[in-house]
């Protein structure tokens, strides 16, 4: 029920209303490694590459922690036993920076035809083991935050997120949990 809560209130534009500056880099940190908590539990792993320091201006931070949760938390469900899903965070540099947030499980995938319907509010893609699991409102979610934050979302065997950014640190890092 709070999911559906949750998405009703994105998708009528409604946010926590708090709008602040977010470092996104500790935020997808954070949750990469309480999703390594979790996924160690399955017998899975979360691993995470973060190029640079990033600061989102003019963020909604709940709705991201939100988004980057429910993306993380679908690929961990769909990664075998043994499986690590990548977290990668990579700064691009075009007329406009912007940040990319990839996530990718080595689960069994989804057919191309279904790739745009997966962000639609409870889809499912029926995996044999998988189809009891979930009420397909994760990335529904995810994708109506990203929106929110004025970001975008899309899939192809790997779910990308992508943010223009206000500030990068020219620190890099690299942070890899299994």
């Amino acid at each position: 029920m709070a999911q559906i809560l949750t998405l009703a209130r994105f998708e009528s534009g409604l946010t926590s209303g708090t709008r602040e500056s977010v470092n996104f880099s500790q935020l997808v940190e954070e949750i990469a490694a309480e999703g390594n908590f979790e996924a160690q539990a399955l017998g899975k792993s979360v691993s995470l590459d973060a190029a640079a320091s990033v600061i989102l201006a003019n963020a909604d931070p709940h709705a991201l922690r939100s988004a980057c949760e429910n993306i993380v938390r679908n690929a961990i469900r769909f990664s075998p036993p043994g499986g690590n899903v990548e977290v990668n965070l990579t700064v691009r540099r075009e007329s406009e920076q912007r940040v990319l947030l990839s996530v990718r499980d080595c689960g069994p995938g989804v057919p191309d035809e279904h790739l745009k319907t997966i962000f639609q509010p409870f889809f499912r893609f029926n995996h044999s083991q998988k189809a009891g699991e979930g009420n397909g409102l994760g990335l529904a979610i995810a994708s109506e935050a990203v929106r929110l934050n004025g970001g975008s979302i899309k899939a192809s065997n790997l779910v990308e997120v992508d943010f223009p950014i206000r500030e990068v640190s020219e620190t890099n890092s690299q942070i890899v949990q299994r």
